[in-house]
């Protein structure tokens, strides 16, 4: 019975032996084939959200239009209720593949989209993914966070032992993960979207003018002019493709991070490197003497760093509190406590400039739009004309009656005391359209009254020069007129009516792929030029000395085609 107990355990430990050795050799060879069988790959990932009546902020500005943008997101192409965390792929990716999306988590396709395509269509580098974040404001905040990125993805195909596991419930990783590596704000801490006002869209207005996208009023109210600056500034910067594009025209996440950035590298692209001295020559010197020049100092832009440059530091240090006597060590030499200086008093300068956009300058000219004072109480044409202009100004804030009420009266106050005029409600004429308020508001109707000339007047010489460009052929265009057209380099970052004029020459020969042109040279215009340059032989790859810089050969080429 012994014998017969030991040999049925012998043969039990052998069974149990091969039955674990080919346990092992089945889980190899399935983890063989879901390793080799998957592949990494590099998508270009959008997002997008289905809206509900009454939420806090839209994308477009309203319901309906984000119905338009997005759709109702109820089921998807597939049939499967919409998730978050929902694919929508090209139509070679099979319903049900199954992908790993850091940030996100292991999802799987289940929808289509118009604007979901593959590498080469669109102009697209990569095949298009679309995230469906979630319904409402919660969704939409989801979305807005994500924005469009590209990433790359580990595709395993369909495998249902692959189960999904996404994880954008409530606050998520994906959404921390997203706050940690984008850019924190200093300007711009919050989204701004189509049909809001206030002193944060006057900003951006200004921002926008700096950089050469926005030329319209200082109104600080975010309408048509203001979207679609936004959106040729997004459309340059890549962070959307067109207007049909989720986000297009939203002042989000992404953008807010764009514009700061863009702005904080142009007032860095003036600063010179530190440890300049005497006889350094170069564009570094330029920069400093330029930097000099702008804040004020007596220096001429020659590129060396002579006795006058000297002089100028000298003054800066000493204006500054670097050093005390020009026996002083380092007197004169632009070292790192001088850069650190330079650099405050440069961004200040910026700064400032901004911060003097956002309030009309006031210019004595003879202009009486008001002939005489207004008191609470009155009512008539002049009131309307007034509330009409504290409206203008964001100060009056309802409907214009022609009754110079409490409303009114708060109104003028706050006007009075934003110039001022007043100290406080208690201040003599607190409220009262009298004379010094009269004076004040008159002086600014004028000066913009004067700009207005001044700005037709700019027009009228931009749309002379125009048909030139646009009218192929003209029989009298003369060699001198051409050669006038591009007269100086152009490159990334030069702003103006002749980039303009490039960007609707590009666009009338094909090479300029933007429905919109603006005033700024980006990166769009720099593709456009790069094609145009190995189009005409300039250059023979985007790599080559010159590529994308509209330089004299550039320039010669593109004018004798006008």
């Amino acid at each position: 019975m012994v014998t017969i107990n030991n040999n049925f355990y012998h043969y039990y430990k052998q069974v149990k032996l091969i039955f674990l050795i080919a346990l092992g050799i089945i889980s190899f060879f399935a983890l063989f084939k879901t390793a080799y069988s998957s592949y990494q790959q590099t998508f270009t990932i959008s997002a997008y959200y289905s809206p509900l009546p009454g939420q806090t902020r839209y994308v477009t500005g309203s319901y309906e239009g984000d119905i338009r943008l997005n759709g109702n997101g109820v089921h998807s192409a597939d049939g499967t209720q919409v998730y978050p965390g929902m694919i929508a792929a090209p139509s070679s990716y099979a319903f049900g593949t199954k992908m790993n999306i850091p940030g996100i988590g292991i999802v799987a396709v289940h929808d289509r989209g118009g604007a979901i395509v593959h590498a080469g269509q669109r102009g697209h580098a990569y095949d298009r993914l679309d995230v469906w974040m979630g319904y409402g404001d919660q969704g939409l905040s989801r979305a807005l966070t994500w924005g469009k990125r590209t990433v790359n993805v580990t595709v395993y195909g369909i495998d249902p032992n692959i189960k999904e596991n996404v994880y954008l419930e409530g606050f998520s990783i994906a959404e921390k993960f997203v706050q940690n590596i984008i850019v924190k704000q200093k300007v711009f801490t919050q989204d701004l979207w189509y049909g809001v006002s206030g002193d944060r869209v006057g900003t951006l207005q200004d921002y926008l003018r700096e950089l050469g996208y926005y030329q319209g009023k200082s109104d600080k109210y975010f309408g048509d002019e203001v979207y679609k600056a936004l959106l040729a500034f997004q459309i340059d910067q890549g962070i959307v493709d067109s207007e049909q594009e989720f986000g297009a025209g939203f002042f989000g996440p992404q953008t807010r991070s764009k514009i700061e950035a863009v702005f904080e590298k142009r007032k860095k692209d003036i600063l010179p490197v530190s440890n300049l001295g005497k006889n350094d020559a170069g564009d570094e010197v330029k920069k400093l003497q330029e930097a000099l020049k702008k804040l004020g100092f007596d220096v001429e832009v020659t590129g060396i760093y002579d006795e006058q440059t000297i002089e100028a530091v000298f003054e800066f240090q000493k204006e500054n509190q670097i050093i005390d006597h020009e026996e002083d060590l380092g007197a004169g030499f632009f070292g790192p406590k001088t850069f650190a200086k330079l650099s405050e008093k440069l961004a200040s300068f910026y700064e400032d400039t901004i911060n003097d956009s956002n309030s009309t300058p006031i210019v004595k000219v003879s202009y009486t739009a008001f002939t005489k004072d207004l008191n609470p109480g009155d009512s008539g044409d002049e009131v309307k004309m007034l509330q009409q202009e504290l409206t203008n100004m964001n100060l009056f804030r309802t409907s214009i009656t022609g009754y110079y009420g409490d409303v009114t009266k708060n109104a003028v106050f706050k006007y009075q005391q934003k110039k001022g005029i007043v100290e406080n409600t208690n201040s003599s004429g607190s409220g009262v359209f009298g004379p010094k308020t009269r004076d004040s508001l008159n002086q600014i109707i004028g000066y913009r009254a004067n700009n207005k000339v001044l700005i037709a007047a700019k027009t009228e010489t931009f749309n002379q020069a125009k048909p030139v460009i646009i009218a192929e052929n003209t029989a009298d265009a003369t060699t001198d007129t051409h050669s006038s057209i591009f007269a100086f380099d152009l490159s990334l970052g030069s702003t103006g009516q002749q980039v303009a004029l490039l960007q609707e020459q590009l666009k009338k020969l094909g090479f300029y792929k933007s429905g919109i042109t603006t005033t700024y040279f980006g990166e769009i215009t720099k593709e456009a030029v790069i094609a145009f340059q190995i189009a005409k032989g300039v250059i023979a790859g985007e790599n080559d000395e010159g590529a994308g810089i509209v330089g004299p050969q550039t320039r010669e080429i593109l004018n004798s085609l006008i």
